[in-house]
C-alpha cells in the first residue's frame, strides 16, 4: 500500500485516508489492499478522509461500491471540498469536517480498551466488536479486547490489537486479531493473528487445535500438522513457517 492510502482503526470503526495522485491507481490500491485484509475489515464502517480533494458523486460511488465488494459500509466523508461535499450529500453521506474529526480518532489514542459486545453481519454470523471501556493497557503499549464467554459456532471475534479470550473456541467461530491471541481455554475454531501483516504475532491456548491457523499471511491447516495437545501450546512464525511449541513463557517468535 502506497502513502497516499492509510486504514486505521477508530472508536466508530475504520478511517480510510485517501492523499494526493490518481484516483484510479488510488483505487487499485485500496483495491489490493482490501483483497489481502478483506476478512480483517468485513462488515465495517468506513470514514472516508479526503481532506482538500475534489470528488464528483460518481467516484464517490465508485468507492461505496468497492467497499461494498468487500462488506464494508460507507458512511462518513471528512472533507472540505465544496464539490466533495455537494456529491456526499447527493448520495446521503455523513459529512464530518476536519476541524470535528476527533469523534473518529483511533482507539489506540483514547484512554480506554475496548470490550465487545455482539452485532449481527452478513451469511447469518456474528461479529463481536469492541466498545470503549475502563481497562489497563497491555505492556507492549498496544490496545486488546478481553472476551469472558465462549466464542460459539458462527460467531466472529476481530480486534485491530491484542485478543484475550477466556473461555473455548468452538469450532467454526473466528478469531481475528492485528496483534496477539490469547485462549484461556480450548482452541478449536479458526484464527488468524497478525492480520494487518504483523508475522511476530502468536496464539496462545491451553489447548490449541484449531481448524485453521494463521499468523499474517502464513497458514497452517490440521493436515500440516495433526496433532491433539491438551497442554498450553504457543504458535509461531519461524522461516515462514508455523511453529508449536509448549507454552512454557519462553520468548517465541523471529
Amino acid at each position: 500500500m502506497t502513502n497516499s492510502i492509510s486504514i486505521k482503526g477508530t472508536r466508530e470503526g475504520l478511517t480510510i485516508t485517501m492523499g494526493a495522485g490518481d484516483l484510479t491507481a488510488l483505487m487499485g490500491d485500496l483495491a489490493q489492499h482490501l483483497q489481502s485484509q478483506g476478512a480483517f475489515f468485513r462488515g465495517g464502517r468506513v470514514a472516508l478522509e479526503l481532506g482538500d480533494r475534489m470528488m464528483e458523486s460518481d467516484e464517490l460511488a465508485q468507492i461505496d461500491d468497492l467497499l461494498q465488494q468487500h462488506d464494508m459500509i460507507l458512511r462518513t466523508v471528512v472533507t472540505t471540498h465544496p464539490t466533495t461535499q455537494r456529491a456526499s450529500q447527493k448520495l446521503g453521506l455523513r459529512l464530518v469536517a476536519p476541524e470535528h474529526e476527533a469523534a473518529l480518532a483511533p482507539a489506540a489514542e483514547s484512554g480506554a480498551s475496548p470490550s465487545a459486545r455482539a452485532t449481527p453481519v452478513a451469511e447469518g454470523r456474528t461479529v463481536l466488536r469492541p466498545q470503549p471501556s475502563p481497562g489497563p493497557h497491555p505492556l507492549d503499549g498496544s490496545k486488546g479486547v478481553l472476551v469472558r464467554h465462549v466464542v460459539r459456532s458462527g460467531q466472529v471475534v476481530r480486534h485491530t490489537g491484542h485478543v484475550v479470550i477466556i473461555g473455548d473456541v468452538n469450532t467454526g467461530a473466528e478469531v481475528i486479531a492485528g496483534a496477539d491471541i490469547l485462549v484461556w481455554g480450548r482452541l478449536q475454531g479458526t484464527a488468524h493473528a497478525g492480520a494487518m501483516g504483523n508475522d511476530s504475532a502468536v496464539v496462545c491456548a491451553l489447548e490449541l487445535n484449531p481448524m485453521l491457523l494463521r499468523i499474517a499471511d502464513v497458514v497452517a491447516r490440521p493436515e500440516d500438522n495433526a496433532r491433539k495437545g491438551s497442554y498450553p501450546e504457543v504458535a509461531y512464525v519461524r522461516d515462514r513457517m508455523i511453529v508449536v511449541a509448549p507454552w512454557d513463557g519462553t520468548p517465541r517468535g523471529v
